[in-house]
């Protein structure tokens, strides 16, 4: 197993000094250090936060269905890969097609350590990339075409559609797949309203709050000092009206986080703004799909219909 670093701990830490300078943390922030790990993988088996545990049932469920569409010879490139227990799956079931390299990608150091030891047991070739979605162009020198890109872990809906999409079809080749997985709402009306209550009572959680909160609890923030605030607001788009969460950490008390190489001031009142979580119905994903210029190969849904797992590649012109 090796690792490449394109973006060191103190690139990062850097980063966030600025951004929490603007008022601003990005979600990626949430997943650093051993802590931010350890709440990840905390928030993902919490039963009061169950998208990411159905969404690894689906997926385990599918795993035949998928890879009877995969070729002799595929690598799989994984961005956002957390604890990895996807991704060993997916390899495991390859190997009954081929001997893929495995490139296991996430912001978080420790993260990557976690998925590749979560495959430590697949016989085949693995290198753990420390880099973001943004350095997509220099992940492509390392892999080698054809590859399956996967985005699990319902990372698909914490980008903007449009970056995105544009993203993985200018970097992606005609002979290489696109599996990602999502957490729905239901496409008919009757029953939105209470669902969306239902969404916002997940995101709302104690073990969500700890998670959004813990990059500056860790820099020296004490959590009664401050309040974290959701809500699923309607947003219109190109493909319609979607939901998407905003969220907020509103300071109640002056505080002075230690980051980066200096520290962050934070007066009572202040407001950071984090980031988001689109929630799509069925109709939006294949709509946006569509005109971003891609064909499917196979979508698959949970019974209730709220969770997707897509396979899908660039549509020949």
């Amino acid at each position: 197993m090796t690792k490449i670093v394109l973006i060191t701990a103190d690139e990062l830490e850097a980063r966030l000094q600025q951004c929490l300078g603007q008022h601003q943390m990005p979600d990626y922030f949430l997943y650093l250090g051993d802590d931010g790990a350890s709440n990840w993988l905390d928030l993902s088996e919490s039963d009061a936060f169950p998208v990411a545990a159905r969404l690894t049932g689906l997926l385990a469920q599918n795993l035949a269905s998928v890879t009877r569409h995969l070729p002799g010879r595929l690598d799989l490139v994984s961005i956002g890969v957390g604890s990895g227990e996807k991704e060993r799956m997916l390899l495991e079931a390859m190997l009954d097609r081929c001997v893929p390299t495995y490139y296991a990608v996430d912001v978080s150091s420790q993260m990557v350590d976690k998925a590749l030891n979560a495959a430590a047991r697949v016989p085949v070739k693995k290198t753990g990339v420390v880099a973001l979605l943004e350095d997509m162009a220099l992940l492509r020198r390392l892999w080698d075409p054809p590859v399956l890109l996967c985005l699990l872990g319902n990372s698909f809906c914490n980008y903007d559609p449009q970056f995105l999409l544009e993203t993985v079809y200018r970097h992606l080749g005609f002979d290489d797949l696109f599996l990602f997985d999502c957490h729905m709402l239901p496409a008919a009306a009757e029953g939105g309203a209470q669902k969306r209550g239902e969404v916002e009572a997940a995101y709302r959680c104690q073990a969500n709050v700890r998670f959004n909160i813990g990059p500056l609890v860790r820099r020296g923030l004490h959590p009664g000092d401050c309040a974290f605030q959701l809500d699923l607001l309607p947003m219109q788009t190109c493909v319609g009206t979607v939901y998407r969460t905003v969220k907020s950490v509103r300071i109640l008390k002056e505080t002075t986080l230690s980051c980066g190489t200096g520290a962050v001031r934070l007066a009572a009142g202040d407001v950071i703004h984090l980031g988001f979580t689109y929630k799509y119905t069925l109709p939006h994903i294949e709509t946006s799909l569509e005109s971003h210029g891609f064909q499917t190969v196979e979508l698959l849904l949970s019974r209730d219909g709220e969770n997707l797992l897509a396979l899908v590649r660039k549509r020949s012109v």
